[in-house]
């Protein structure tokens, strides 16, 4: 990406990287965590645009409890300039992280969380990397990320070590970093990994991607893919 590459927003200019960012590993190397400063130019107006759409029916499909309560696919036709910011940050994420110039997104949404719902543990398909973007986690300031009913973004996977703290392979520790509005987490698409369940009112928004160095055949869409 050239240097200094911007994104126009309703209220101003933003870097899509900009130079004080860095990506870091978690205690697993092949997860690696980026927090954006800049979060009061573009959250709350995406965060508008969410809510927005969750009734849309060419866009939002609900999933009552076990999935979160609605997700809304495809940033890129939100018609939202902050949704396309966000987008081609997670994009840069995936080219920094994996040496490439080249990153196809498969499939993009949001999440929308609300008390009681959930993900179980699942992996995703038709994904080299999968990068999640905690945009509002709906806890107040005397509440921890990683406090029980909070919604907490897990690995439960015996392929890594920090899952597996009593006997290798065996997994016994549902385990993440703790989140924070305005965090971005990357991974192998194939490790598993799950959602706590989400005690508080809400809605707690998420936004997520599976990328590829080029394009998959075919619909990412799991409907389409069964039909």
């Amino acid at each position: 990406m050239p240097h200094g590459e911007t994104s126009t927003l309703e209220g101003g200019v933003a870097e899509v990287w900009p130079d004080r960012v860095s990506i870091q590993d978690w205690v697993e190397p092949n997860v690696k965590i980026v927090i954006f400063d800049d979060t009061e130019a573009y959250h709350r107006r995406l965060i508008g645009r969410v809510m927005a759409l969750e009734n849309d029916p060419a866009l939002a499909k609900s999933f009552p409890g076990y999935a979160g309560s609605s997700k809304i696919y495809h940033l890129d036709r939100w018609s939202c300039p902050e949704a396309d910011l966000i987008n081609r940050r997670a994009l840069e994420l995936f080219k920094r992280t994996l040496g490439t110039r080249h990153a196809a997104v498969d499939l993009s949404w949001a999440n929308i969380y609300r008390e009681g719902d959930y993900c179980l543990p699942h992996s995703h398909v038709r994904a080299t990397g999968s990068i999640v973007y905690f945009l509002d986690l709906a806890l107040d300031n005397d509440t921890g990320a990683g406090a029980t009913g909070t919604g907490r973004f897990c690995f439960a996977d015996p392929r890594l070590k920090v899952c597996c703290q009593e006997e290798p392979l065996a997994m016994t520790t549902p385990i993440g970093p703790i989140a924070r509005d305005g965090m971005m987490i990357m991974f192998p698409g194939k490790l598993v990994h799950m959602v706590d369940v989400f005690r508080r009112p809400g809605p707690r928004i998420t936004l997520a991607w599976n990328i590829n160095e080029h394009a998959v055949p075919g619909s990412p869409l799991p409907d389409s893919r069964s039909a």
